[in-house]
């Protein structure tokens, strides 16, 4: 069997998002199983490129033309999937991407065709209405839809009309604890010994409720310290905001780093926040990476979203409204003000993940579903 995962870019380009993040785990994942698996993306800069990362696998990066918002547009990216795709039995299409739409529209693959629906498109409303008959052309014509969660799959209006073929793969991942930095973790430690620690990781953007998070860490009786870890468009305002709340000793922006130095902050931490605002956090798989090391989290209860179904209420931590700070207060505080309740989401978390969210669990399944279309 040869995949083809077809989507906006491939890290590490910068300022990648979480369907960037599947797309890798995908490709390691089913080229370690035996499955030979390349990508299509487009790259950061007017350059071609192809890199190899696994022992099978290509990842071929198409020159960059221009970028909108968080679109990748690639022309060159259409005459190469043209040239490309006859070798594959699979095509995995990874959704929301403009640039993956056309490009699969305008080249007409034999290939099967699976379609990974991670998020709707919201905000860009009058965009949506040109990606729209491509997003239709493309439901109908595929194989699959694959969602993240069973609840997004059963909830998303968008996809109702094609229920007959829709599934989902929870979405896992295992972390080399040997890439974690020991001495970054024993500063941490050292310098926050006496104080709980949050940590939320993700881009500053719209959807992500960061401001949220800010305005609760002037309201908790925890004596806690919050890591920021990510940057965009909004950094400057939370910074702002920081300042104009005057608690600074509280929230710490420590910008984009690398995934050694993240998942030592993530590890080395209390409870990972995600206080999401939309449905455009599908899935929030920085979710899974917490849970990974036994640390709980505290996320959003979104309609239409399956933020809430990855973390579960009570169980690896705890759930609260969007836009709301007060109640993120409150939930950090029944966290840290409860060293009982604290262990048992800590062990929760642990064992939802050894439960449903390791990475060979997850290409079992997407390989089962590869087969499955291949025999249908």
């Amino acid at each position: 069997m040869k995949v083809l995962q077809l989507g906006k870019a491939f890290p590490p380009i910068k300022k990648l998002g979480g369907v960037e993040k599947v797309m890798e785990y995908f490709y390691y994942g089913l080229n370690e199983s035996g499955v030979e698996c390349d990508v299509l993306g487009a790259n950061d800069s007017y350059e071609r490129k192809v890199d190899k990362y696994a022992q099978q696998g290509f990842v071929f990066r198409e020159p960059l033309l221009f970028k909108a918002k968080s679109t990748f547009f690639s022309i060159s990216l259409i005459f190469k999937l043209r040239r490309i795709q006859n070798k594959y039995d699979v095509i995995h299409v990874h959704l929301p991407d403009p640039m993956s739409l056309v490009a699969i529209f305008i080249t007409r693959p034999k290939s099967k065709i699976v379609v990974h629906w991670h998020s709707n498109i919201l905000r860009q409303k009058y965009a949506y209405l040109f990606v729209k008959y491509f997003e239709s052309w493309l439901l109908k014509r595929c194989d699959l839809i694959l969602c993240t969660t069973p609840k997004y799959s059963l909830n998303n209006e968008t996809l109702a009309p094609y229920k007959g073929k829709i599934s989902y793969v929870v979405i896992g991942l295992d972390i080399d604890i040997s890439s974690l930095d020991s001495n970054l973790e024993l500063k941490i430690k050292t310098e926050y010994e006496s104080r709980k620690r949050l940590v939320f990781v993700g881009r500053f953007v719209y959807y992500k409720g960061i401001e949220y998070l800010i305005r609760a860490m002037s309201l908790v009786d925890s004596d806690c310290v919050l890591f920021l870890i990510g940057s965009g468009e909004l950094k400057a305002k939370m910074e702002n905001l920081v300042n104009e709340l005057a608690i600074g000793d509280k929230v710490l922006f420590l910008g984009e780093v690398d995934d050694n130095v993240k998942f030592t902050y993530v590890k080395s931490s209390d409870m990972l926040v995600l206080p999401s605002l939309y449905k455009t956090e599908a899935y929030g798989i920085v979710q899974v990476e917490a849970m990974a090391f036994g640390v709980p989290v505290l996320s959003t209860k979104i309609e239409g979203s399956g933020v809430d179904w990855v973390n579960k209420e009570g169980e690896s931590g705890l759930t609260v409204s969007p836009e709301n700070s007060e109640e993120i207060a409150k939930a950090i505080d029944k966290v840290f003000l409860n060293v009982d309740f604290q262990k048992k989401v800590s062990e929760g978390a642990k064992n939802r993940y050894n439960m449903l969210f390791t990475k060979e669990k997850m290409i079992n399944e997407l390989v089962s579903k590869y087969k499955s279309v291949l025999e249908s």
